[in-house]
């Protein structure tokens, strides 16, 4: 019985050691508590998609001194917002440019205009199969800046398409023309689906768009949940990348700018990699004009993740050298990391690769499935030999009361000691903007 224990004297040294190991419990399991990491931001609600997705967009810039995002303005639409890196709060510059809820959005500062690319987000999935919605134009906003106001321009915005599509992204070739790349599905869950790599260019100049078209090149088909991704690179050139699941493969198409925009012998295409399980339709690709070398890196999730070797990669980082004509890839984390979602930014004060992505929370136990939201980590590897160390790598941005960050999203710029690295992310639980404001070389405050 418990009560014959208490006629029993414990000896005090007893008490006291006893009292030592609680002591030293507690303060193992309060260090062990989830921290915050970042800065929570504003609210948002009455958007159909989490805002700062998806993979391969970016919603921030940098101009003038400043970090400017692309944010969602519950009962208002999509603002341009700028960044008091004093008060670490995102204030609307009362910008206003897309009202209509079910869209995403991709930015491109070019450092004299601001193109924002809206499209009306139709997205396939693990529950299915959905064809892109005709009449749901997608649409080109150019923006002039003076004297901190951005003003748009005469013209804008004007339709890139007429339908809907899981992604969309922009950028921009040395002719002056704006290229953009989607995914185009058809069909019916009775007919069956095809979808389609599209690309469209604006002419230099005007406010006029062609007419869209499938890339001229062989089986442009991938899987309706794949998506593609644009990317001006070297001295003139413009690349369309894009994801091929069901053929384990990433594919690579580029075009010398000034040939002809639709003709299949202006177009050169080849695997990025290739290989059983090789492909998801996680990508992120960026490029630096001022490299003399023209290289391109791109973040690519695998699909190995019912792999029992968790040693396998599960996002890779793939680099195209123009000079060889072909690309290398390192391992970024494995599935023993379980992450997903990748962001990649060019350091050029550092000469490195970062590396941003989801996993799950830093006071989670195990590794649940790498799909679900959690926090945001880093890791950084040489730009010139990117090999990257193990594990998840640092938290950056993490709610330590809702372990439900995820889609991180970024610029397309290289960063330097003077932007700094600025990232952005979402809580779909708490329906708050989550970002992390560092300089270059420092590790992120919790």
């Amino acid at each position: 019985m418990h009560t014959a224990k208490v006629r029993h004297p414990v000896p005090q040294a007893l008490v006291l050691a006893v009292a030592l190991v609680l002591g030293l419990m507690a303060a193992g399991g309060t260090a062990q508590a989830a921290e915050n990491y970042g800065y929570q931001s504003i609210s948002y609600s009455g958007v159909a998609n989490t805002p700062t997705s998806d993979k391969p967009q970016s919603k921030l810039w940098w101009n003038d001194g400043s970090w400017w995002a692309q944010m969602w303005t519950t009962g208002t639409g999509w603002q341009i917002y700028r960044l008091d890196r004093a008060t670490k709060t995102w204030v609307s510059t009362g910008v206003t440019n897309d009202t209509r809820s079910s869209t995403l959005s991709d930015t491109l500062w070019d450092g004299n205009k601001l193109y924002i690319a809206s499209h009306v987000a139709t997205i396939s999935g693990d529950s299915g199969s959905k064809a892109s919605l005709t009449g749901q134009p997608a649409k080109l906003y150019r923006y002039s800046y003076a004297a901190g106001k951005y003003t748009l321009d005469s013209g804008f915005p004007s339709n890139i398409n007429n339908n809907s599509s899981e992604s969309m992204t922009i950028d921009k070739d040395t002719t002056g023309a704006v290229w953009a790349t989607w995914t185009q599905v058809s069909g019916s869950s009775t007919s069956g689906f095809t979808s389609s790599v599209y690309v469209n260019s604006l002419n230099p100049g005007t406010s006029t768009w062609g007419t869209p078209f499938v890339l001229p090149v062989a089986d442009p088909n991938p899987a309706p949940d794949d998506i593609s991704a644009i990317v001006a690179f070297g001295s003139n050139k413009i690349g369309v990348m894009w994801s091929d699941a069901p053929a384990g493969t990433v594919y690579w198409a580029t075009r010398t700018d000034g040939t002809s925009p639709s003709a299949a012998s202006s177009w050169k295409v080849q695997p990025a990699v290739q290989g059983k399980g090789q492909a998801d339709d996680h990508l992120n690709i960026k490029a630096l004009l001022a490299d003399p070398s023209g290289r391109v890196y791109a973040a690519v999730k695998t699909s190995l993740d019912s792999s029992t070797d968790k040693t396998l990669p599960q996002l890779q980082l793939l680099v195209f050298r123009p000079g060889t004509g072909s690309f290398t890839r390192s391992t970024i984390a494995t599935l023993a990391d379980c992450v997903t979602r990748p962001q990649i930014l060019l350091d050029t004060t550092n000469n490195v690769v970062r590396a941003f992505h989801t996993a799950p929370s830093t006071s989670a136990s195990g590794c649940a499935y790498s799909g679900v939201p959690g926090s945001i980590y880093e890791k950084t590897a040489s730009m010139d030999n990117p090999v990257f160390g193990s594990g998840r790598g640092t938290p950056v941005i993490q709610d330590g009361a809702s372990a439900n960050i995820n889609d991180v999203t970024t610029t397309k710029q290289g960063v330097n000691a003077t932007t700094g690295v600025v990232v952005m992310a979402s809580n779909k639980a708490t329906q708050r903007y989550w970002f992390s404001d560092r300089s270059l070389g420092t590790a992120p405050p919790p």
